[in-house]
């Protein structure tokens, strides 16, 4: 649908330029346009050639992922994009997820724009085709009802003018994902139990039921927790595979917390990666998430890693974050999901 969009759309606001489907040859040059800018804001890119080929290979059409070339010019591809449409309850909504990155060469051309006016049109079509009706009957006539895009899409890295450069447009953050990092060259503070509480490493087969659901009970109020099955569960975290960087606190034989942790993460093999960190509320504000933070940290060095890392979902950019600065760590990359909802065919 991108591709054929683009094909009637106005050309894009650079002289020359050709924009097609993308295929697997492209795979390398994607991937190094994300690299460059990724280098533009000073990080790495988070982007890798294989994530891309996954996403490439769950398009519902591989039309809806396109490159803007400029022949002839360096850097040769200017610009990529992608897009996705889920249906929402309601069938005069569609929920467009956008993803689109411009070579920081060719920024202030107004590419960005022009991959915002095609999701848009995008969502609208997607709206329109006998598809979206997806047998209601009884919804309001054509007139009555009010067709609403949502475009949905994730700023990498961005700083205050990016941020304005969305907000202009419409755009409302809704998440923020912020990848925190701490340097493990020195010991990690000791712990500090409650009276009471002791920690240990993870059984295999017979802690399953109690990691999952200490699990659930600490994170049932967190805004964007979805509840899993416990063996869902077991099988996304696969403790098993490594149950010495698997941490349960306990208190009189009852689990109240959890650390499930790992070595190594997707793009530093000597990092450990605190992938779930959980106190049930009763026990919260007693210190067992600090406890159990700086206990993992000390896992890590002893295994010989060099550095400890995690991410945080965290809507208000307080509260679990708080605790890793206390701990030391500090916010290494920050990514926005923002979106913005408009009327079908509204532009960019």
């Amino acid at each position: 649908m991108l591709a054929d969009l683009a094909a009637t759309a106005p050309a894009p606001p650079v002289p020359g330029a050709i924009v097609r489907a993308v295929v697997p040859a492209d795979l390398d040059a994607v991937a190094a346009l994300y690299a460059a800018a990724a280098g533009a804001r000073g990080h790495t890119s988070p982007v890798r050639r294989d994530d891309l080929r996954l996403r490439w290979l769950m398009l519902d059409d591989p039309a809806d992922a396109v490159v803007i070339e400029q022949p002839g010019s360096s850097p040769h591809l200017v610009a990529y994009a992608s897009t996705s449409v889920d249906h929402g309850p309601a069938a005069a909504e569609v929920t467009v997820h956008l993803e689109g990155q411009v070579h920081p060469a060719a920024t202030g051309r107004g590419l960005a724009s022009w991959i915002l006016h095609l999701a848009a049109a995008v969502g609208t079509r997607a709206l329109r085709s006998p598809a979206s009706d997806r047998g209601v009957s009884d919804r309001a006539s054509e007139h009555d009802r009010t067709e609403v895009v949502r475009i949905r899409t994730a700023l990498l890295d961005g700083d205050d003018a990016a941020r304005r450069w969305f907000t202009t447009r419409g755009f409302r953050p809704v998440r923020h994902l912020l990848e925190l990092r701490l340097d493990l060259h020195a010991p990690p503070p000791a712990p500090r139990w409650p009276a009471g509480v002791e920690v240990r490493t993870f059984v295999p087969g017979a802690d399953d039921e109690a990691l999952w659901r200490t699990h659930q009970a600490a994170f049932a109020d967190v805004p964007t927790h979805l509840p899993i099955d416990r063996d869902d569960y077991l099988a996304d975290r696969a403790p098993a595979d490594d149950p010495g960087l698997v941490l349960l606190a306990e208190h009189d034989a009852e689990v109240v917390g959890i650390a499930v942790c790992r070595a190594g993460t997707e793009v530093a093999a000597e990092d450990g990666w605190v992938r779930d960190l959980g106190v049930v509320p009763a026990w919260r504000r007693h210190g067992i998430a600090m406890a159990l933070l700086r206990t993992a940290f000390a896992a890590f060095r002893d295994r010989g890693l060099t550095g400890a890392a995690l991410e945080v979902d965290d809507v208000t950019l307080e509260g679990a974050v708080a605790l890793y600065r206390r701990a030391g760590m500090r916010v290494t990359r920050r990514t926005d999901v923002l979106e913005r909802l408009s009327p079908a065919g509204g532009g960019g």
